[in-house]
């Protein structure tokens, strides 16, 4: 459970924008340093910030990394970097969304060919699902493996307009070290049925296995659904029915137990569920607000959350027993 009162503070950079194209992205650096990324309500553009003494933002240019344009659906991880030889690397945001009704991929970190030059963006923008009929990128959230750190997924959902169906959609990148090489993107359909569900959060694990959190709108139901090498394997579960809001969204993490949580909102309320066992989560109010919320574990195991209360983005950590 969680054991130490939360600690608040107000963010400045621009309002969050509203409405339900948007989220709040957290990430905690290798140096216990909080990043933040979000929607800017005045310009509808992609801001990232990140804070040392205080918070430094700035706009993301999302427009193949050479100016801002309006996104939704964005979402932001730190890249961890186990495997590179250079320094340099680690812990540089990278960013999904949508832009122009296609999946889009865009990072800030050195070049290959000049590291010493310091991060940019320019020449790390992909596109990653591009726009066929249908719509994609739509809620789109990304993670990295952490038992091959080089692994990059996005889950999100396409949208065919008129329809009432959507696609869970999974796509994996297979990250080139070579200066000049291209990343390659795999995309996997991995729920094609009458999907009905909105807001996917993903979250990854030691053992190459992860979990996806998401609201089914019809049953009004939090559901996660997990995966990876295990024999029941996706496997879904209700976290709860009591939800009393239209739209919710979650964020998913594994914690140092070994134990899915999820932040979410509902009723007013930030709320913490922690999986206790099969069909059992252990549920907890944390806070007021709980719009948009972006769960992170530092690697003390502490979990640190960004959400949004009343139109203030809102940043709360605390020291967890679970």
């Amino acid at each position: 459970m969680i054991q130490t009162a939360k600690t608040g503070c107000s963010l400045r950079g621009g309002a969050v924008g509203p409405g339900r194209l948007y989220r709040v992205s957290l990430a905690i650096d290798g140096d216990a340093r909080p990043h933040i990324a979000f929607v800017s309500e005045a310009s509808d553009h992609l801001m990232y910030g990140f804070r040392n003494s205080s918070w430094q933002f700035e706009e993301v240019p999302t427009e193949a990394g050479l100016f801002a344009g309006s996104v939704r659906f964005p979402a932001m991880k730190l890249y961890r970097g186990d495997l590179e030889v250079e320094d340099v690397f680690k812990w540089r945001p990278h960013f999904c969304y949508q832009a122009g009704l296609a999946l889009k991929h865009l990072a800030k970190q050195p070049r290959r060919d000049n590291p010493a030059a310091g991060a940019v963006w320019k020449k790390h923008f992909e596109e990653v699902d591009p726009v066929q009929v249908t719509e994609k990128g739509w809620y789109a959230t990304l993670d990295f493996d952490r038992a091959q750190d080089n692994t990059m997924r996005i889950a999100y959902f396409d949208e065919l307009p008129g329809a009432a169906k959507r696609q869970l959609r999974l796509a994996t990148m297979t990250q080139s070290f070579e200066p000049g090489v291209p990343n390659t993107w795999t995309v996997d359909v991995i729920d094609g049925g009458d999907v009905l569900g909105e807001f996917p959060a993903l979250a990854r694990t030691i053992s190459g296995g992860g979990a996806i959190s998401y609201f089914e709108r019809n049953a009004r139901q939090l559901k996660i659904c997990m995966f990876g090498p295990f024999p029941e394997s996706p496997a879904v579960e209700v976290v709860t029915g009591d939800v009393d809001n239209d739209d919710v969204w979650s964020s998913v993490g594994a914690s140092f137990q070994f134990k899915f949580c999820i932040a979410y909102g509902s009723g007013g309320k930030l709320r913490y569920a922690t999986r206790t066992g099969i069909n059992t989560f252990d549920i907890q109010d944390v806070d007021s607000g709980g719009r948009w919320p972006s769960l992170a574990f530092d690697d003390n195991g502490t979990v640190h959350i960004a959400h949004v209360a009343g139109g203030t983005l809102k940043y709360a950590t605390a020291a967890t027993g679970n």
